[in-house]
């Protein structure tokens, strides 16, 4: 497992945490990918200028950290004005397949500073289409790098792919790329569902190129931190395109609209009601354990490993 301090640091220091779907398109065709490849492109920019987007934010009276997705936000129109915008008084993490040269103008808009981290998404099956050896993919992760930005390249481990994923991640670490992880496929291939189909020596391997704690949770089904107080709801939430706010991906309830400036937060964490954890990449961060090891807590007493 690789070293995730550095993040946990960090993402420490945001109070408020969203996470937002920005737009519903992707240039990519993943075959595991679960966006509706037949509906229409829309993009937050087509209804909003940056500035009021920007605006509402601030409205809250708050500091935000802002985590984006799509779909691809870097092909997204006006992604680059929204993303100066939003880093003058707020903070950012990008999810993207760096395949966008509007990569090379993002320094030019945002300083390293404002960007906790950019997750760099490597999907193998659609990148080698047009990019056989992922060599304009480095090329970008290491103009990132050298311009201060903290880069981690995100691993989809689609089972086809695991004779070769080791391979693929000393390649890359040979070609400059400081942080990889490894990250689980939900789904179906080859008629069986997964995580749950994960072999044992897989999920050993998976856990072990993972830069996550809560990764081997999500490989054996067990992400369930159910009567846990956590932030979701009162400093995180998720966010669909059209600015709708919901408390967490696993409890779907709705809290108003940031962008109509209906958007109420609660005021205090509360105790995870959901069987299952969605939101396990954020668990790490949001449930409240007061920094005393509750996951040691959970791996005991919860999590049937």
């Amino acid at each position: 497992m690789q070293d995730t301090s550095f993040r946990m640091e960090i993402f420490n220091n945001y109070e408020n945490k969203i996470f937002w779907t920005i737009s519903n398109f992707c240039n990519f065709r993943c075959p595991y990918c679960y966006i509706d490849k037949t509906q229409k492109p829309e993009y937050i920019t087509e209804h909003h200028t940056p500035e009021h987007i920007a605006n509402c934010f601030n409205k809250t009276g708050k500091t935000w950290l802002i985590m984006l997705a799509g779909g691809e936000p870097f092909i997204m129109p006006k992604f680059l004005p929204l993303m100066q915008e939003l880093t003058k008084n707020h903070h950012i993490q990008i999810s993207t397949n760096l395949c966008s040269d509007d990569v090379f103008k993002f320094p030019e808009y945002v300083t390293p500073e404002k960007v906790m981290v950019i997750s760099a998404s490597l999907h193998v099956p659609e990148r080698e289409k047009v990019d056989p050896k992922f060599e304009k993919f480095i090329e970008k992760c290491l103009f990132l790098q050298d311009k201060g930005f903290r880069v981690v390249v995100n691993y989809v481990t689609w089972p086809p792919l695991l004779t070769r994923i080791e391979k693929d991640f000393k390649y890359l670490k040979s070609k400059g790329i400081k942080n990889m992880t490894a990250f689980t496929f939900l789904g179906e291939y080859d008629g069986k569902p997964y995580p749950e189909s994960y072999t044992e020596d897989e999920i050993k391997l998976i856990s072990k190129l993972s830069m996550y704690k809560r990764e081997e949770d999500i490989l054996r089904c067990s992400a369930s931190y159910k009567g846990i107080k956590c932030e979701a709801g009162h400093r995180y939430f998720t966010t669909e395109l059209d600015g709708t706010v919901y408390k967490c991906r696993s409890i779907p309830t709705a809290m108003g609209n940031i962008l109509d400036g209906s958007f109420k937060p609660d005021t205090k964490n509360r105790k995870c009601t959901a069987d299952t954890c969605i939101d396990t990449y954020m668990a790490e961060f949001i449930l409240d354990h007061n920094k005393r090891g509750v996951f040691g807590f959970l791996k005991k007493k919860q999590v049937k490993l």
